[in-house]
């Protein structure tokens, strides 16, 4: 038998006999509880998923669905080897990580049979009876599962629907809006329905004027007791108080105050009276992020929006408004007051970046170590010119070394970048157009950068610029670029490149020839995650990306000049299309264990005047957020795999497929999680290339050609950034021979492990 096999089974054996022994710490006549049961008829499609969520004890936490690690832990501290005085740090670590053993509690079960009743009585199961039993577990000592029954009867529906209120404008109100209302004759009761249409109405009126109106005003009769199983329900909207009814409230004057201005520095702006002191904003420019005004009505979803505004403005560290009934009408009229507590205006933040890998050479057969480091430097300075500007300035320096067997370090990769951006919090030129209203969050951007990359074979020099509009509405948030320009510097090592056939020569020089990349640019953001979300989508899409069209256009229209390698300014245009699309997916099991899925793909096409994809525009697989047992721009296109004469740039595609699927448990509460993983993933070109034998992207085979990794990872969650380092273990590589692929196959080779693997070292989550 095999080393590896042995410990395994080794590893296996432990678990099993720790399984067994997990009621040490279980005191005499006391019983671990190992499961709830919920035992009930057919509910005919009714959702009652959230019942258990009412039970009061839980059985403790498994990983992976069946290893209780946390109650072994806690045995380990309090009767196992930690016992001893050498191993006393051990002992506190397990004390740490561990929990205690949750014991059968009579009270609590009682409790959580009474929750269960009330659960299903506002789902409207009014006649329900919910009873228990404890059932100890075959075959083990001191283990019980609690079996709660339910006899839920027949729900009660809605027969009868009425709103009643003594204003007419609230009546007129509710009338004009019938069709958003979450109640109906014939529908199931539902107090949770209830409550929906109760925050529905409040926030109806008090978007209507009726700044005094809260759900609290709203109140709810059921009466069961005309036909079984059916109900009489009566919404009642209740006066303000005994003697006054709700009246619509107006604005009577905006305040605003800027830190330490006083009363003697106002000034007055399209209505608004803004107190300025030693720290000046333009009038206007906050003006414009204001968007309730003197003589409107209240209504509290745009004083959100403003509060959306005023904070995206990166400006103020607090924003508070207050209204207040005014001294000449407390009915009828409301003063605003805006205070703005002001950011440092300038700040810098510096972060640390790393990656570790550990890889074989599959051509060579040597473990070479790649090692890189990064840093991040931003510097930022606020309100730049008085109107809410902001402008940045930020610096990336990264290297990455190969150190092999005999020592000898040589620096194979390294990238400086610097980028300065200006923001201006407002949509420059359009922001007084009626479009503009609708937005929130909305900003200018005009960013130029410059990028030098080098590494053994080529030197690239980037410098892009781009003039974006962002804004949101709703839950999407948008970036439209107009305007891009990118010009592109490219140097081959002449080296490199003589030690390529002709064919070679012709791809290597046209993929890294100097280029300018320009046209517009347009980008999508959308989730729909709340803070009681126990499972949410998120989409992240370079929605269309377009290049060259416009000159094109005019070589087309204006010069004689046909074929591809046109120049502008003696340097060749690129043109082509590109989208792609990143949608993930996150269902929270419970508390402490949670499912994560990813979706990535997107293509590329180069037309007209390119015959490749430019460098900086193709898609890559690898790294941290991606294939984590592979570095980046290692791996593809397709099935192709390196020889002796191959083409040794990055490996990069025109077609991107990657998907990831990620469970993350709890170890240390709200200090430390733990992941385990699977990423699955290529890049392809569109057309048939001789440089890349099954680089081709194919219907009939494609699936053949998907690289397949898995791994385990830990999270260190210091509450503001999340430090994360993921250890991946490369199963299916397409770059090998059709029978060679699944090298997960040569598990049992000795340092196999270590040859095909990576650790991954990142800020944040992958996705």
């Amino acid at each position: 038998m095999n080393t590896k096999l042995k410990y395994c089974l080794t590893l296996w054996c432990f678990l099993s006999l720790t399984a067994c022994h997990i009621t040490r710490v279980v005191p005499d006549g006391e019983q671990l509880l190992v499961k709830n049961r919920i035992d009930r008829g057919d509910v005919h499609g009714v959702d009652l998923s959230d019942e258990g969520k009412n039970l009061k004890q839980k059985p403790n936490r498994k990983l992976l669905g069946f290893i209780k690690f946390h109650l072994w832990a806690y045995q380990y501290g309090k009767k196992g080897l930690g016992i001893r005085k050498k191993q006393r740090a051990l002992r506190r670590l397990a004390e740490k990580v561990g929990e205690p053993p949750v014991l059968i509690d009579s009270n609590k079960i009682k409790i959580s049979a009474q929750k269960l009743s009330d659960f299903y009585f506002g789902k409207g199961y009014f006649n329900n009876k919910v009873w228990f039993t404890v059932k100890p577990k075959l075959g083990y000592k001191k283990r019980a599962k609690v079996i709660y029954h339910a006899d839920l009867n027949n729900p009660y529906q809605i027969q009868k629907l009425k709103y009643l209120t003594s204003s007419k404008i609230m009546e007129g109100i509710l009338r004009s809006n019938s069709a958003q209302q979450r109640l109906d004759i014939g529908q199931r009761i539902d107090f949770q329905n209830i409550e929906y249409e109760r925050n529905r109405i409040t926030e109806l009126f008090r978007n209507r004027g009726f700044y005094t109106f809260n759900s609290s005003h709203i109140d709810f009769e059921i009466d069961t007791s005309l036909v079984e199983n059916q109900a009489s329900v009566v919404l009642n909207i209740r006066n303000l108080n005994e003697k006054y009814a709700h009246t619509q409230h107006k604005i009577e004057c905006i305040l605003v105050k800027i830190d330490d201005a006083s009363q003697q520095d106002t000034i007055l702006y399209q209505g608004i009276q803004f107190l300025e002191g030693s720290y000046y904003i333009n009038p206007s420019t906050l003006s414009k992020n204001i968007i309730f005004r003197v003589g409107e009505l209240y209504q509290a979803e745009q004083v959100q929006k403003t509060y959306a505004n005023l904070l995206s403005m990166d400006l103020f560290e607090f924003v508070t408004i207050r209204f207040n009934p005014s001294s000449e009408d407390s009915t009828s009229l409301l003063t605003a007051e805006i205070i703005l507590q002001t950011a440092p205006k300038h700040d810098f933040t510096w972060e640390p970046q790393a990656i570790y890998t550990d890889r074989s050479d599959v051509v060579q057969s040597t473990s070479d170590q790649n090692f890189g480091i990064a840093n991040n430097f931003r510097l930022n300075n606020r309100n730049v010119f008085g109107s809410g500007e902001s402008f940045s300035l930020s610096s990336l320096t990264a290297f990455e070394t190969q150190i092999r067997k005999d020592n000898n370090g040589t620096l194979n990769g390294f990238r400086q970048s610097v980028n300065a951006e200006l923001k201006i919090p407002s949509l420059v030129y359009f922001e007084r157009k009626k479009i503009s209203q609708s937005f929130t969050k909305k900003n200018t951007r005009i960013n130029l950068s410059f990028l030098h990359d080098r590494n053994v074979s080529f030197t690239r020099n980037v410098i892009p610029f781009n003039f974006t509009y962002a804004f949101s509405k709703n839950r999407f948030s948008f970036g439209i670029t107009p305007l891009r320009i990118s010009i592109n510097q490219a140097k081959i090592d002449p080296d490199f490149l003589s030690t390529l056939d002709n064919s070679g020569q012709f791809y290597t020089s046209q993929l890294l020839t100097n280029n300018i990349i320009a046209g517009p640019k347009a980008t999508i953001h959308w989730n729909n995650k709340t803070s009681k979300s126990r499972s949410y989508w998120q989409i992240k899409s370079n929605a269309l990306e377009l290049s060259g069209n416009l000159t094109s256009l005019y070589f087309d229209l204006f010069t004689n000049e046909t074929g591809k390698n046109r120049e502008i300014f003696g340097v060749k245009y690129s043109q082509y299309a590109r989208s792609d699309v990143d949608l993930s997916y996150t269902f929270i099991w419970d508390e402490n264990n949670s499912l994560a899925y990813r979706f990535n793909t997107g293509v590329g096409l180069p037309y007209g005047n390119t015959e490749f994809l430019p460098f900086e525009r193709r898609f890559f697989v690898g790294g941290g957020n991606s294939l984590r047992a592979w570095r980046p721009r290692t791996l593809g296109p397709g099935g192709y795999g390196d020889s002796s004469n191959a083409i040794t740039i990055e490996k990069t595609g025109e077609v991107l497929l990657q998907a990831s699927a990620e469970y993350r448990f709890d170890i240390i509460d709200k200090l430390i999680d733990g992941a385990i993983f699977f990423d699955a993933g290529n890049i392809w070109n569109f057309t048939k290339d001789e440089n890349f034998p099954d680089g081709e992207f194919r219907f009939n085979r494609f699936y053949k050609e998907l690289a397949l990794n898995s791994g385990v990872g830990i999270r260190f969650d210091f509450s503001y950034v999340v430090f994360r380092v993921d250890w991946g273990i490369s199963l299916h590589d397409p770059s090998l021979v059709d029978d060679e692929r699944w090298i997960i196959k040569y598990f049992s080779r000795n340092r196999w492990i270590f040859d095909h693997s990576a650790v991954n070292f990142a800020i944040g989550f992958p996705f």
